[in-house]
């Protein structure tokens, strides 16, 4: 269950965590399943590039925990707000904590932030964060808030190879109600930049090409022709 914030962050009902592609990151999708679960009290720290599945992670994480009350919070769209709306954080069962790195530098964030760490462990409350480095790298004045960051388990997120860029491909690809050539799927792979996001867009155009011409098959000649 999602507690309700003081400011209102809309969840994607899409996202989950069984449907993120594990690649060489199966260890830390068990570790966030037994946190949803409620089989485990550990914090986890989970550090990436942008586009690197961090925030699909943590939201996922609080739409299984479906028996406990969990809150995620993406730092950078509150930063700007008053810490006060971390209040009443220490009460729920779970906490997601997005993007802590938009907010090093703040001393009145920081400050807040480390004593909700440290109500929260005592309580044996679990805690999972995410940045684009790991807790040891983040710029924080507050050396104090960096070492209770140093005591979660630490993720370093592993990019997708190409077999799992291509079940990523065939994935979104049945969501949107397409097929897509294995043939496509390879081509594709081998023309353009092995980055998620790219790939997605690229989807997305495709996706729109094909409500064009009313053809739900990405064969691979129509993605040559949609792509030249």
């Amino acid at each position: 269950m999602i507690t309700q914030l003081p400011l209102a962050v809309q969840l994607s009902p899409e996202i989950s965590l069984a449907d993120f592609i594990p690649g060489g990151n199966a260890q830390l999708l068990d570790q966030l399943n037994q946190l949803a679960h409620g089989e485990s009290r550990s914090n986890l720290f989970l550090s990436g590039p942008q586009a690197s599945g961090k925030s699909h992670l943590l939201m996922g994480l609080c739409a299984q925990a479906q028996t406990l009350n969990c809150a995620y919070l993406p730092l950078g769209e509150v930063k700007d707000h008053s810490p006060d709306i971390l209040q009443g954080l220490d009460q729920v069962d779970l906490l997601a904590l997005d993007d802590i790195h938009q907010i090093a530098g703040r001393k009145d964030w920081e400050e807040a932030l480390f004593v909700l760490f440290n109500q929260r462990q005592a309580m044996e409350r679990p805690m999972v964060f995410s940045a684009l480095q790991g807790p040891a790298q983040l710029p924080l004045e507050l050396s104090d808030l960096r070492s209770r960051l140093c005591w979660a388990g630490s993720y370093r997120i592993l990019p997708l190879d190409d077999d799992g860029l291509a079940e990523l491909l065939r994935q979104q690809a049945g969501k949107r109600g397409l097929v897509m050539d294995e043939v496509a799927i390879r081509w594709l792979l081998s023309r353009h930049q092995r980055n998620a996001r790219q790939l997605l867009n690229i989807l997305d155009t495709l996706d729109r090409a094909t409500l064009a011409a009313k053809k739900p098959r990405l064969t691979l000649p129509f993605v040559q022709a949609q792509l030249h």
